[in-house]
């Protein structure tokens, strides 16, 4: 019976072809056009949602006005966390997060700038200071993240 209901269909498309063509391509872009969305609905939504407390976490962005245009920079200048702490009292934990090339600088005690050791990481280098571990939760592959979690920010250099 199923393999008579194929033959029939078959027959049809072959004997109207242009009427099958235009039924089988708004079918393929109707389901395409509901696909997009969803699709791109479902990745914005499931952005950084592995980290258990994900729905009180919050990035901020600069907002920089230029002549040719309009950029928005991840994170913000150092002293805007403190200041946001001040003006927002339910901030509670907040971390600064820097990415940085691959040239590290690694200054001595001494004034001489001469004396600095400068070389270069393939895959670049990341900041964080030490409220880090409070805000995001990671598993350590090796060494302890206790003795990150036990610092506080007036310990940290």
């Amino acid at each position: 019976m199923l393999k008579n209901y194929f033959k029939i269909a078959f027959r049809n498309l072959m004997r109207h072809k242009a009427f099958s063509f235009i039924n089988i391509a708004g079918l393929a872009i109707g389901i395409a056009s509901c696909l997009l969305p969803f699709t791109v609905a479902k990745y914005e939504l499931s952005y950084d949602t592995f980290q258990p407390n994900y729905n009180q976490i919050y990035q901020l962005v600069t907002h920089n006005k230029f002549e040719n245009g309009i950029t928005y920079n991840p994170g913000v200048p150092v002293p805007a966390l403190e200041g946001l702490k001040i003006d927002f009292p339910q901030i509670t934990n907040g971390s600064l997060l820097a990415s940085y090339g691959s040239q590290v600088t690694v200054v001595e005690s001494n004034a001489n700038t001469s004396s600095d050791k400068k070389f270069i990481e393939a895959t670049g280098f990341f900041f964080a200071d030490s409220e880090f571990f409070h805000v995001f939760h990671y598993n350590c592959l090796a060494g302890s993240s206790a003795v990150v979690k036990s610092l506080r920010s007036e310990q940290c250099v």
